[in-house]
């Protein structure tokens, strides 16, 4: 009863996340769209603190948006949108398959015939979480190499990559599932 509490509030919060993350990458692509069409009046829209000296970040990606004189940079907004745009969606795509792996878990399985957790589902779920936290910061340092093209020297970025790290991890916990699915059709085929 209390993991069905737990797997309840786990898939809610996921949706809640799944939907934030994928209205966040919508904002992102109007920003974007937004810093393409409308070049020039980009840097009245944008309120500027420290001095001009400013920097916009998200998900581990940041890029200063400010120019040499503290003019807003166009390129460096569109940048940092599409960049946005990307690690947002990764990152509601991983809500979206612990949502789906909680409802599987919730429902025994997800089979009526008994099945277990180890379904071949669950281990492409898993492994997609997996590849979304590595592109994450892929992403990030796409963005970053795409701001260096652009803007030149004008450019400074950083990104986090520790989602990468984050990533293998999962990667490596796929795999024991999938040798955890092999393992229960070797035993299933010696009863």
């Amino acid at each position: 009863m209390k993991m069905q509490r737990w797997s309840r509030g786990i898939s809610v919060v996921s949706l809640v996340g799944e939907i934030g993350y994928f209205v966040l990458a919508a904002a992102m692509a109007a920003l974007a769209v937004a810093s393409l069409v409308m070049k020039d009046s980009l840097g009245g829209m944008i309120v500027m603190s420290n001095g001009g000296d400013a920097s916009i970040g998200t998900n581990g990606f940041q890029i200063a948006i400010a120019g040499g004189s503290g003019e807003v940079l166009p390129a460096a907004v569109t940048v940092f949108a599409c960049a946005g745009m990307a690690t947002m969606f990764c990152m509601a795509m991983i809500f979206r398959n612990v949502r789906l792996i909680f409802r599987i878990a919730r429902n025994g399985g997800g089979r009526k015939d008994g099945e277990s957790f180890f379904s071949a589902d669950v281990i492409r779920m898993v492994r997609e979480i997996g590849l979304f936290c590595i592109a994450v910061p892929a992403a990030g340092l796409a963005a970053s190499v795409a701001g260096h093209l652009v803007l030149g020297g004008a450019c400074e970025a950083s990104v986090q990559m520790h989602g990468i790290a984050l990533g293998f991890v999962v990667l490596c916990l796929s795999q024991f599932f999938s040798y955890g699915m092999e393992l229960e059709r070797e035993m299933e085929g010696l009863v």
